[in-house]
């Protein structure tokens, strides 16, 4: 073969190569920067399908039926259910369809292993963490003299939707950890690094669960509050990072109401040094949670180097 052929021949084979180098890298594996927005952008894509494409679905169909919350009453057994329960229905489905999708992207990463294990201790045992967590958190918040039970501490509120709404929640939380560690974390922290990795997925966690509108101090808590899952995670394992997740949850949404709502057994209002506390609008837009959080993050971190 001539020199001016094997030129072109060169020529001709370094156009794909630099179109492959864009996409993956020379060991052949997919770029980061390309994963990560593909499993972002399929979760979310997930998340906008089921809740809001699944509400919009319902609301058409309770137009169809002529139910609305004037007359809801006096529909049917079966109708009433599903007009109470089409929003948990909706939040199961995206959880289930987050769970397969975590499935598929973990082995996309190239992630070996289960995306779950078998239930543990560590799940128990992060959920009296965070159980623990809240009523400390009670405490502080209590000490200074800055919040009153709205309901008599004698007279809680009980009812059949509670545990029914905890394993709810308890289902999207593993589904939202199974994507946000096991996919994630995981890959980023093999790829980038365990310090990129939990800020990144901090920064995902605090973007769901409401981004700027949660204000300057709420949204520092939600940075801090996943950094504490991921600490959690990379110490512990995944069913500690869900069970503190989830008895979070349940302790400040469901068991003592903070930032209100009827499904709680107890609710609590501020009167005074909201900032310290957060007042009416929750545990989470208060300091006193940024002191516990950051303490937490040091003694997780601390212990597991």
């Amino acid at each position: 073969m001539s020199r001016s052929k094997r030129e072109a021949q060169v020529q001709t084979d370094s156009a794909p190569r630099k179109g492959v180098r864009l996409w993956s890298t020379g060991h052949g594996s997919i770029r980061t920067g390309w994963l990560l927005a593909a499993s972002l952008f399929s979760y979310a894509l997930v998340a906008l399908a089921t809740r809001y494409g699944l509400i919009r679905a319902f609301a058409a169909l309770f137009d169809v039926w002529r139910i609305d919350p004037s007359n809801v009453h006096r529909a049917p057994a079966w109708a009433r259910a599903v007009y109470v329960w089409h929003g948990s229905l909706a939040t199961l489905a995206c959880a289930a369809l987050t769970l397969l999708l975590a499935g598929r992207l973990r082995k996309l990463w190239g992630l070996e292993g289960a995306l779950t294990g078998a239930p543990s201790a560590g799940l128990w045992r992060g959920s009296s963490t965070g159980v623990l967590a809240a009523i400390v958190v009670v405490v502080l918040c209590l000490l200074p003299d800055s919040l009153r039970p709205e309901w008599p501490l004698t007279a809680p509120r009980l009812g059949w939707t509670l545990p029914v709404m905890a394993v709810i929640s308890l289902f999207s939380t593993l589904a939202e950890e199974a994507f946000t560690k096991r996919v994630l974390f995981d890959g980023l922290r093999r790829r980038w690094g365990r310090l990129w990795a939990a800020a990144l997925v901090s920064a995902v966690f605090w973007l769901t669960g409401g981004g700027p509108a949660a204000g300057v101090v709420g949204s520092v808590n939600a940075l801090l509050l996943g950094w504490v899952v991921c600490a959690l995670y990379a110490g512990y394992g995944l069913w500690t990072a869900v069970g503190f997740r989830w008895g979070w949850s349940v302790a400040t949404v469901f068991l003592l109401g903070f930032g209100g709502g009827e499904a709680s057994v107890y609710r609590f209002y501020g009167v005074s040094e909201a900032l310290l506390t957060g007042g009416d609008a929750g545990i989470m837009h208060g300091l006193w949670t940024t002191l516990l959080l950051a303490g937490m993050i040091i003694a997780v971190s601390l212990k597991h180097k």
